[in-house]
């Protein structure tokens, strides 16, 4: 049987495709050779010529039955018909849109995407959605902070001469130091040298992460699901921890502050729903002109490392300035004299019966409702248990005390604030409350150890339609203490807890 060419051929479809996979591949096949994408090459027009024209034939029912005629008889066999199948709407979710995600160095970047990406940029003047990912300010705070310790040797290196044990000790904690101040020169470095800096963008096609030189993109029409979990620690907020999934592949994002995430998934929903409006219509140079990296392959690995030179020289210096800040320490410290040799009677002694308790607090045994305190973290009974009708959850986070706590999510009305939930959290343990309510709350709760009563800011739970359901808040309040049993929030009376 001889071979011949078909227009199902030029449209990279099977002879039983449906119209709707035809046309889906129609619109694949214009992206792709559109000689608006391809500087009006004469290839490109041929090609363009050779698509429309397939295409004018396998859309028209009557001249398709005529061409698979044509092909039934050239070949020497029955004709083959095509799958019959129900119409359905195609959305840019399908497989016909070759948007690829991808990552790439940004240096590797063709001119045009280049350009393309600048102009997406918060900074340079650009008009998308941009969340500021990570900035210097705490590399500079780490930096003198580091900085200090050579300070500190050279201020200590005129007392008492330094004994083996203590010059061995310097030496490692100067080279410690070294490398730290190093990691922290080398980001600051390559922060202010990137064109790109770090940033969470939304465009009309895609989601992109910048970091540094390096950029993540992904099209927007491929997230399965988004999911946010806001932090508090001891009632304020910390960040919020992002994860979306981009065909079933999770990445995770910490952004700030808590509004950005709400804007975040309405500039989703506004680019979804634009770009399935430009699909529906064969709107192609709606993707044309916003596709940022239509030169690029897409794919790529994340491990690939640009080395810097800045990199090379800011270790160098920071081993060179700890280097010869310890050697002079130690040589003005050897002219120093011997730490005389303490006597017992000098050495002052401490009391080792200290309180852990305030003034005239005991501990209770039970509850103040009378029920036992549970063995393990968990619901005290005897209380209410009201809000159930939610999705939203709150994480009391209590492994940095030491000390069990008693705690109580109260509901925040106009009128009166009202303890829906009523828990134990043992010292070291987290406890989840599941299934709560929308609505404003605030979390307060009491020091078992030193009867300190202590309340979080007020925060709201949401839950909003998403793409694949509901959203909803996961919020983690970590608690911390401080000297004598002080909590690091808004103090209360006993008649705002009990």
């Amino acid at each position: 049987m001889n071979k011949i060419r078909t227009h199902y051929d030029n449209l990279k479809v099977a002879r039983d495709a449906p119209v709707e996979v035809i046309r889906a591949a129609y619109k694949s096949l214009c992206l792709k050779y559109h000689p608006d994408r391809n500087a009006n090459s004469p290839e490109s027009q041929r090609a363009m010529k050779i698509i429309n024209d397939s295409y004018a034939v396998l859309s028209d029912p009557e001249r398709r039955r005529a061409h698979d005629a044509w092909i039934s008889e050239k070949e020497g066999g029955p004709r083959s018909e095509p799958m019959p199948k129900a119409a359905a709407r195609e959305s840019p979710k399908t497989s016909s849109v070759p948007i690829k995600a991808g990552c790439i160095l940004f240096k590797d970047l063709s001119d045009d995407s280049k350009n393309a990406l600048m102009r997406r940029l918060p900074t340079k003047g650009g008009q998308e959605f941009g969340i500021k990912l990570d900035g210097v300010v705490w590399n500079y705070i780490w930096s003198f902070l580091l900085l200090g310790w050579l300070v500190f040797l050279a201020v200590d290196s005129t007392n008492y001469r330094w004994d083996v044990e203590s010059r061995d000790w310097y030496a490692g904690i100067s080279l410690i130091a070294a490398l730290l101040l190093g990691r922290n020169l080398s980001f600051i470095f390559s922060w202010h040298s990137s064109p790109i800096k770090s940033w969470l963008l939304v465009t009309p096609l895609y989601v992109i992460k910048t970091n540094l030189d390096k950029v993540w993109y992904w099209p927007g029409w491929t997230i399965s699901d988004i999911r946010a979990t806001h932090n508090y620690r001891n009632g304020f907020y910390q960040s919020t921890s992002l994860n979306i999934w981009f065909e079933g592949k999770c990445e995770a994002f910490s952004i700030s502050p808590e509004k950005a995430y709400q804007a975040l998934v309405n500039k989703l929903k506004e680019y979804d729903a634009v770009a399935r409006a430009a699909f529906s219509r064969d709107d192609f140079k709606y993707f044309i002109d916003n596709d940022d990296f239509a030169t690029e392959q897409g794919g790529g690995t994340t491990n690939k490392v640009l080395f810097r030179k800045s990199s090379l020289a800011s270790y160098a210096l920071a081993l060179a300035l700890s280097g010869i800040t310890f050697v002079a320490a130690w040589e003005i410290n050897q002219g120093q004299p011997n730490r005389p040799i303490s006597r017992s009677s000098d050495i002052p002694r401490f009391n080792s019966q200290a309180s852990t308790q305030s003034q005239g607090y005991i501990r209770p045994s039970a509850a103040p409702n009378g029920a036992a305190w549970p063995l393990i973290s968990g619901y005290i009974d005897g209380y209410e248990y009201l809000n159930t009708n939610g999705l939203s959850s709150v994480n009391i986070d209590n492994t940095r005390n030491d000390s069990d706590v008693f705690v109580r999510l109260v509901h925040l009305s106009d009128a009166e604030a009202i303890p829906v939930r009523s828990f134990f959290v043992a010292q070291g343990r987290s406890f989840n409350v599941q299934d709560v309510a929308p609505g404003r709350y605030d979390v307060r709760y009491q020091d078992l150890n030193t009867g300190a009563l202590a309340r979080s800011e007020p925060f709201t739970l949401t839950e909003t339609p998403s793409f694949n359901g509901t959203q909803f808040d996961q919020m983690t309040m970590t608690l911390y203490k401080v000297r004598d049993g002080n909590m690091r929030t808004y103090g209360i009376s006993p008649d705002e807890f009990f």
